[in-house]
């Protein structure tokens, strides 16, 4: 595999976490358990 294509994948990789991670992928689930348990209370 070329060396170019490498560092493409790898920034793409990295581009897509960044997405994720600034979309709020996670903080998404938090509130949802959030969310029950102040419904378990």
């Amino acid at each position: 595999m070329p060396v170019w294509l490498e560092i493409l994948l790898n920034l793409s990789g990295y581009a897509g976490f960044v997405a994720l991670a600034s979309h709020g992928g996670a903080s998404a689930s938090v509130r949802t358990d959030e969310h029950i348990c102040g419904d378990g209370r």
